[in-house]
């Protein structure tokens, strides 16, 4: 309790502080919502579906995922940049990098539908479901407006919108359980949401925006921006095909898709809290590139405090878990997933690693060496590959935990400790997990 108030002390007198620690306040409780509300729904859904019917959705949901970051084109981190640094007109930093993401969008439907044909020939239903949900990456593209949130810390605009949009689809799955629907209008539902999501936050542009400059396309822009995300696009797509290929593998390598519902059921569990150190990471993210400018120690001392903040929300969560996983998963999910909660106590460690690596990001962005994260996601998928083409056929989805945990921890900390120029990266995320380290002040 001394520690909390002595960190809440020195938050709030400082104002830059006080912005991040409100704008973080709005993330989290966004979050904290749809986590509770998602977390029930979900829990309905997967029993009224069971882990066969619940495993199809996400092997297909898998297949999406695989393409919906590599869909952003890496232009989060760079559109934020841009703004904040007010490198070119604001209108034509998002209307460019909407336009990108839409033709992203549409080629990367027709790419996942190919992946989804060529492991299922055969299963033209799943097929049907990819085509749904992969529309989404197109209607995503609205979500630039979600940069220009980022870069000026208006994070009570896109919360308020997301609880009101998850209240919506809430609704909407209780009732296609309640008159016992199927996996094509479930999947519908998944692209009803993002596409109420986009809308609102165009309206909310166009009514809260100060810069009211044109919304124009740059072809000029458009290469520039390109030119220095292709390393990010690369690395997306390797990150989320070491987060995800454990349920592409899971879903193609067993004879049914019962273990790949389970492995969800876990998965889902595991990855609850990330929405917390990706809300501290989203306000800290322009707080470490301004200090980069002109305050190197404050860039560093900031960088290794959000290191610290996510390691030991990693380490409580985790701690956690393993002490309640049985009886979560009972309440969540029933006795047909109860082989959750085993797989509950490996994979929950993953997200710690996880989320540092989101973390490191920020600070190759500001010390250009982009670069490495191809490096660091390279190492992991191919770890992660191996691990599971071993473990999947004997131990199922147990398996599949424990190979994206070693991967985790192999990119995020082993893989960048082998340069000279990144070195530091890994030391300070080691660092990070000292408990001395949370008491001493800057």
């Amino acid at each position: 309790m001394k520690l909390f108030k002595v960190l809440k002390g020195k938050l709030l007198r400082n104002d830059v502080a006080k912005k991040t620690l409100e704008n973080s306040s709005w993330l989290v409780s966004d979050k904290i919502f749809n986590m509770i509300l998602g977390v029930f729904v979900t829990g309905i859904t997967a029993r009224y579906f069971g882990p066969e019917i619940y495993g199809q959705f996400n092997y297909a949901l898998a297949i999406v995922s695989l393409f919906t970051v590599l869909s952003t084109l890496g232009l989060e981190i760079l559109t934020v940049k841009a703004i904040v640094a007010k490198e070119d007109n604001e209108g034509m930093i998002l209307c460019t990098s909407f336009f990108l993401r839409v033709v992203g969008g549409v080629f990367l439907t027709v790419v996942s539908c190919i992946v989804m044909w060529v492991l299922e020939p055969n299963n033209q239903y799943l097929l049907v479901i990819v085509l749904i949900m992969s529309f989404s990456m197109v209607i995503r593209s609205f979500e630039v407006i979600e940069y220009w949130i980022q870069a000026h810390q208006k994070a009570k605009i896109s919360s308020v919108i997301r609880i009101f949009v998850s209240i919506v689809t809430a609704v909407l799955k209780l009732l296609l359980v309640y008159f016992k629907g199927g996996l094509i209008l479930f999947s519908i539902i998944y692209t009803i949401d993002i596409t109420i999501v986009s809308i609102a936050l165009m309206i909310a542009y166009f009514n809260y925006r100060e810069d009211k400059k044109p919304l124009i396309f740059s072809f000029d822009y458009a290469k520039k921006i390109l030119s220095q995300s292709w390393y990010l696009i690369v690395s997306g797509l390797m990150i989320t095909l070491y987060m995800r290929l454990d349920q592409v593998m899971l879903g193609f390598m067993m004879g049914t898709k019962v273990e790949l519902g389970i492995y969800s059921a876990s998965a889902r569990i595991a990855e609850m809290w990330y929405f917390i150190p990706m809300a501290v990471i989203t306000s800290f993210r322009p707080v470490i590139m301004n200090k980069k400018q002109n305050d190197e120690i404050g860039y560093l001392n900031s960088l290794q405090r959000l290191y610290r903040i996510i390691a030991w929300m990693g380490i409580l969560f985790g701690i956690l878990i393993i002490i309640l996983c049985k009886p979560i998963i009972l309440i969540l999910y029933g006795n047909e997933y109860l082989a959750a909660a085993k797989i509950l106590t490996i994979s929950v460690w993953a997200g710690t690693f996880a989320m540092l690596g989101s973390a490191r990001s920020i600070w190759l962005i500001c010390e250009g060496l982009q670069k490495f994260a191809l490096s660091y996601t390279f190492g992991g998928l191919i770890v992660n590959a191996i691990l599971n083409y071993f473990l999947i056929p004997s131990y199922g989805a147990l398996g599949a935990a424990v190979a994206t945990l070693a991967s985790q921890f192999f990119a995020n900390v082993i893989v960048l400790a082998l340069f000279k120029k990144t070195r530091i990266s890994s030391y300070m995320i080691l660092k990070s997990f000292f408990p001395i380290a949370i008491m001493k002040r800057k």
